[in-house]
């Protein structure tokens, strides 16, 4: 059980740019009664797919069954410091690594000190009261199964090293979200997080040697199109060979020679 506990008149003020960012996604998506029916035929708003950096940023999970676990799973591979509490802890999560694990209760205001807080326990009572807590007090939170009281969705998530694709249905089926999910699981290979890595670099070489946007992404476009077509792996050569033709384009261009 959790117990709130007044936190007085030096409770935290969030004032850093990542706190109000979450806060007026808050405001905007969750609090507002904006309604599709002028545009849309009277569906809710759809939730903004934001993707934010969380290394080193400190992720308290309230919760040690299998929701927990889940999302430990998909948060651990972002570099995030993460705390789990809970009075009782499954094993699966205690033999997470790198992860703290507090098998005890606690109070709410020990939740102050989050970047982010997931309110995953058993009973729903519990979940919305972290909920309330945290978007009193400007903590970004997601509470399983009460998207009403999130502030931000937890997303389906596929990733190839760099490469990240999140999925969500607005907090109406984790099942379609699943399903999803695992169709973009089998089509994107996983070749992909490499080829994305690499294509980082060409972009560095391009943006030094091709001034002009139009033909840098051309540039890049063609060697991302050379790539694939070779089994999602990029030949340095003829992937150089398109920067010269573009660079000597750019060049002519920029004399008022095209």
């Amino acid at each position: 059980e959790i117990h709130e506990r007044l936190v007085g008149s030096e409770m935290c003020i969030r004032d850093s740019a990542w706190y109000r960012m979450m806060k007026y996604m808050k405001r905007d998506f969750l609090k507002s009664n904006i309604k599709r029916e002028e545009t849309t035929g009277g569906f809710t708003m759809a939730y903004f797919p934001m993707f934010i950096n969380l290394e080193n940023k400190k992720v308290i999970v309230l919760g040690g069954g299998k929701t927990a676990l889940r999302k430990i799973n998909s948060l651990i591979k972002f570099d995030c410091k993460i705390a789990v509490i809970a009075p009782r802890i499954c094993d699966e999560i205690k033999a997470v690594q790198g992860i703290s694990v507090h098998e005890s209760n606690m109070t709410l205001d020990a939740l102050d000190t989050a970047d982010m807080v997931i309110a995953a326990t058993k009973r729903d009572d519990v979940n919305a009261k972290i909920g309330k807590y945290c978007n009193e007090h400007n903590i970004p939170v997601n509470v399983a199964d009460n998207k009403d009281v999130s502030s931000f969705l937890f997303p389906g998530i596929v990733m190839r090293e760099d490469l990240v694709i999140g999925v969500t249905t607005g907090g109406y089926s984790s099942n379609v979200a699943k399903e999803i999910r695992n169709m973009i699981e089998k089509l994107i290979p996983y070749e992909y997080g490499t080829l994305t890595r690499k294509m980082g670099a060409y972009r560095e070489i391009a943006s030094i040697n091709i001034k002009d946007a139009y033909l840098r992404e051309l540039a890049l476009d063609e060697i991302i199109k050379q790539a694939i077509s070779n089994k999602y792996m990029i030949d340095d050569r003829k992937a150089n060979k398109i920067l010269d033709r573009y660079a000597k384009e750019d060049e002519l261009r920029a004399k008022g020679m095209r």
